[in-house]
């Protein structure tokens, strides 16, 4: 009775009140990540949680100070913006991991002085699309999942976080009625989210999928409707007698951040994206995102533009586009 009654008492650290904010598997992932950075910037000591609890010890003894840290901390940044390290967009996402940790420990600051020296994001970003010989490029590496990848977020004009969720069961062809000509395939996104919808995707791209599909079953993975649509490699033959074996029978899910660096070395190996001298990872298009812009203006061709804008609209779960993420 008195452990429960201990239990009942204690307070959530800083934190873990922060760590209550995180929906998304992908802004889970990214928002420490974020927040961890102005830790280091204000030279806290210790794992994150420690870093967390002297950050709310200076909140709370000394607000004026914390907030000559932040601002420091924006100035620092605005100077990687102007070296073009960063964009200004990715410089107020840095800072919105920050500003909910203190939103979630009652820790008021002037955000709006705060934001009053930020450069305003660029309405557009400079970089472009990928073409489509460089396309054609990406879809001659040699594992086939990037073919399926690439195919379906070119035709759907998904983010690369909706991996998380895409299931075999998330994905429906639609045959002409007369015909029986497949047409598309639906495809259903971030099913039991708020952020839940659906698109579509080209008869090639589904075609590459249910091959891929059906290359796991005959290595002996059991497809069912619960199957990702994603999942990690195996060994494929017994190399001293040269058959099929079953490792295949046990998949894991490739999640997004995975995808995400399989994408980006894919582009580096087929000898598209090249990091230059200085070592920056600045290139013409987004490795994974130049996919989704893709999308849109070949979709703004022959879609009505609100129809194209259903596709496009920010979700909570890809709070976060940054340079520097985005890059893999």
């Amino acid at each position: 009775m008195e452990a429960s009654c201990s239990l009942l008492s204690e307070t959530l650290s800083p934190y873990q009140n922060f760590k209550y904010a995180l929906k998304s598997k992908d802004v889970q992932r990214q928002y420490p990540s974020l927040l961890n950075r102005f830790l280091s910037f204000v030279q806290l000591q210790g794992e994150i949680e420690q870093k967390c609890n002297q950050l709310y010890n200076l909140a709370k003894e000394n607000n004026q100070l914390l907030q000559s840290h932040l601002i420091k901390y924006c100035i620092f940044q605005k100077e990687r913006v102007r070296k073009n390290e960063i964009s200004e967009g990715t410089l107020r996402n840095y800072l919105k991991a920050i500003k909910l940790f203190f939103e979630m420990n009652d820790i008021i600051l002037p955000w709006r002085k705060i934001a009053k020296g930020l450069p305003t994001p660029k309405q557009a970003a400079d970089d472009r699309c990928p073409t489509i010989e460089e396309i054609k490029k990406l879809l001659r590496f040699q594992d086939r999942r990037i073919r399926v990848i690439v195919l379906i977020m070119l035709s759907s004009g998904i983010r690369v976080g909706a991996w998380n969720w895409l299931k075999w069961k998330h994905i429906s062809p639609i045959y002409h009625q007369n015909t029986g000509v497949l047409l598309a395939a639906k495809l259903q996104v971030y099913v039991r989210e708020n952020e839940e919808y659906f698109t579509f995707v080209t008869p090639e791209a589904f075609f590459a999928l249910k091959s891929y599909i059906e290359f796991r079953q005959l290595h002996g993975e059991k497809i069912t409707g619960e199957s990702y649509l994603i999942r990690d490699t195996w060994q494929k033959l017994d190399k001293q007698h040269g058959h099929r074996i079953g490792l295949a029978k046990f998949p894991k899910k490739m999640d997004s951040e995975g995808i995400r660096r399989m994408i980006y070395d894919a582009w580096k190996i087929q000898g598209v994206l090249e990091t230059n001298i200085s070592g920056k990872r600045n290139h013409e298009f987004k490795s994974s995102h130049g996919f989704r812009k893709f999308f849109e203006t070949q979709a703004l061709q022959v879609m009505n533009s609100s129809n194209v804008e259903f596709h496009m609209v920010p979700t909570e779960i890809d709070i976060i586009n940054s340079d520097e993420i985005d890059n893999y």
